[in-house]
């Protein structure tokens, strides 16, 4: 037998082999990674905040968690560590943005958990609802 055989059969074989859901849950979450890297050509405006700071948490903490389990999983360490990244990358493009259109801080904190435009940021709507009552006096 060759040496790439004998290598080969032990990763089929291993406990985070292709056989186990410690080889495809990983190797499928690498569609995230690839969808956060498309949406760097995103307009700011269209991204999510919420979207993007869940996948933030979701990329740290099971970064961590693949090294404490056992047995150590190393594929899905690499691909939430590269979550995180994009994430990460995607929420900086965020608070920038916001901060740069005007938002303090406390605004901008508030969109990020809730995704709601503050008042000030939305004129269209406050336009509208002045509209609104000089229609009806």
């Amino acid at each position: 037998m060759s040496a790439f055989n004998i290598a080969f059969k032990r990763f089929l074989n291993s406990e985070t082999g292709p056989r186990t859901v410690h080889f495809w849950a990983p190797t499928l979450k690498w569609g995230l990674v690839i969808a956060g890297i498309s949406d760097m050509n995103r307009p700011v405006n269209k991204l999510s905040a919420t979207q993007s700071l869940s996948l933030l948490a979701t990329g740290l903490v099971w970064a961590r968690w693949s090294f404490v389990i056992t047995p150590k999983n190393y594929l899905l360490a690499s691909v939430n560590i590269f979550l995180a990244c994009t994430a990460g990358y995607q929420v900086s493009r965020i608070i920038n943005y916001r901060l740069e259109n005007g938002d303090t801080l406390q605004q901008v904190f508030k969109y990020m958990f809730t995704s709601q435009e503050s008042v000030k940021s939305k004129p269209s709507m406050a336009i509208q609802s002045v509209n609104q009552e000089n229609l009806t006096h």
